[in-house]
């Protein structure tokens, strides 16, 4: 909302209260005095209510932002509302206060309120929009509110030292009540054209510029009433409730103010991190395509490496010497192992970019751990390892992909085979799941073991326990990764328990139920 549109608002307001001004004057009355302290105290109880509030809204409103408008009129607020409180006490109707209660008492408590009221506007008007980090912020409130209490008992109780008010002889205002009147005035005008002449005037200005211009009103009225239970008085007192209802949807529109600002930042951020999010997806999205074809593109020409020199080493190509028949057995184990591990990369690619397809059947678990095991039996007996398998039962069958469970079993196998030192145990175990709905496969060994901080990581791809250059074990890291992911494309689950220097034992199960005869899993 602009200063523009202000004006013409801050006009209506100004003449609908000047109008209430004039009924007022039209229609004076004096009301009976053993009614008039009720609705008074009921009017000035509200004014204490909404000053509290005020002072402890524009407290955390500061404790939040640290601008110094807020922190004074937190200041002025918590000042106000003793005082305000200690003029209700005093009127006259009320059980005496500290003192015998007089109209002069009341209206000395009043005058001080107003002239704190106004100092402290115009303060934070003027010097509000600095921001200040004060520690301890807290203190300063209480501080202010019992600094208020001590000098309200002093005002109180040496009242007679200070200028009257009130001149009972006359029934009415003293002169310097009015001129201090007109001097709260003059300040608060001041601060509202401050106000007013803004470049920028938000809706916690205009609530602050309706609340000044309010409050010039009330003073206006106390200044023309001629008795303390009038039509003036009660006026003065109806537009002071309502300045204070307008200083403190001022603050509550700055507090929510920040609230808003926040929730916009937020929402920015958020804007911006789904756009990064989407970014990063599209580029995982990019280096598992770039994976799949670069390993496809490699694995061509190494099986034809591979063919070849299993080529040469056949005697039908030629006679070659040992020292040649080493040399291409080397060749040939080596670009078998780095083929596998390509495979290995490939198949994480294709479950990455969801092109895994799953050829289910009905398997015979011991006869697939049979064909595994015969197949890798000489790589355990030649580390000097022991493999031990489950007897057979021919009753536990899953449904399952033959050559994604065979690939599960062979890298569960082939880590344990890594990992454990000559002559040691690997054990192959089969039992029936908890819930009855899978089986249970089991690898144990008695290898170096895993700590229990460690074994969450090595699920991840690409993660060695010891994962440095100079690290005893070699592999890529890929092996348990695959392994976890083709269970859970069977709808399965693996498990790892294991003890540092006691062994580990790896357990995945896979469903007995048929839920899909080919699906294409992503």
């Amino acid at each position: 909302m602009s200063g523009e549109r202000l004006l013409p608002r801050a006009a209506a307001w100004f003449i609908f209260f000047i109008f209430l001004v004039f009924l007022a004057g039209r229609y004076y009355t004096v009301i009976r005095p053993e009614i008039y302290p009720v609705f008074h105290m009921v009017m000035e109880f509200a004014i204490v209510v909404v000053a509290i509030c005020a002072s402890l809204m524009s407290w955390y409103d500061y404790k939040y932002k640290h601008d110094l408008k807020m922190l004074f009129l937190s200041l002025t607020f918590s000042l106000v509302a003793p005082f305000e409180f200690a003029h209700a006490l005093s009127y006259m109707g009320m059980p005496d206060f500290i003192t015998p209660n007089t109209v002069n008492k009341a209206s000395t408590l009043f005058i001080i309120t107003k002239l704190l009221l106004a100092a402290g506007l115009l303060t934070a008007v003027v010097f509000g929009e600095r921001i200040r980090v004060i520690h301890r912020s807290a203190l300063i409130p209480t501080f202010s509110a019992l600094i208020g209490v001590g000098a309200i008992y002093l005002i109180v109780t040496n009242l007679s030292l200070l200028p009257p008010m009130y001149d009972p002889a006359a029934g009415s205002q003293t002169g310097i009540k009015v001129f201090l009147g007109y001097l709260v005035m003059a300040v608060e005008a001041f601060a509202a054209i401050w106000i007013l002449t803004k470049r920028w005037v938000g809706s916690k200005d205009f609530y602050l510029g309706m609340a000044l211009i309010i409050i010039i009103m009330s003073d206006l009225a106390f200044t023309y009433y001629l008795s303390p239970y009038d039509t003036y008085n009660l006026l003065g007192h109806i537009f002071q409730v309502f300045s204070f209802a307008f200083i403190f949807k001022a603050i509550i529109d700055d507090a929510l103010g920040m609230l808003y600002e926040t929730n916009r930042t937020l929402a920015r951020q958020w804007e911006m991190l789904a756009e990064k999010n989407q970014q990063l997806l599209e580029a995982d999205r990019l280096k598992d395509e770039f994976l799949a074809n670069t390993n496809h593109e490699l694995r061509t020409p190494l099986s034809a490496i591979i063919a070849f020199t299993e080529m040469l080493l056949d005697k039908s190509t030629g006679t070659l010497n040992d020292m040649q028949k080493d040399y291409l057995d080397e060749i040939s184990d080596s670009g078998k192992e780095l083929l596998g591990r390509i495979n290995g990369f490939l198949d994480l690619s294709k479950i990455a970019a969801g092109k895994t397809v799953l050829y289910k059947e009905e398997l015979n678990v011991y006869e697939l751990i049979d064909d595994v095991s015969s197949k890798m039996r000489p790589l355990f007996n030649q580390k000097g390892l022991t493999l031990v398998l489950p007897r057979e039962d021919i009753s536990l069958k899953v449904w399952a992909d033959r050559e994604k469970t065979g690939q599960i079993l062979v890298n569960l196998l082939s880590n344990a085979l890594k990992f454990t030192a000559p002559g040691g145990r690997v054990a192959v175990e089969v039992g029936t799941d908890d819930s009855g709905c899978g089986v249970n496969i089991s690898v144990t060994d008695t290898g170096i073991g895993i700590d229990t901080a460690d074994q969450e990581k090595i699920f991840q791809p690409f993660q060695q326990v010891d994962g440095t250059t100079s690290r005893k074990y070699s592999g890529t890291g890929i092996g348990l990764t695959l392994a976890k992911k083709l269970v859970d494309l069977h709808g399965g689950y693996i498990e790892v328990a294991s003890k540092i220097n006691k062994g580990s034992t790896f357990t995945f199960m896979l469903p007995t139920g048929v839920t899909e005869e080919k699906g294409k899993v992503s």
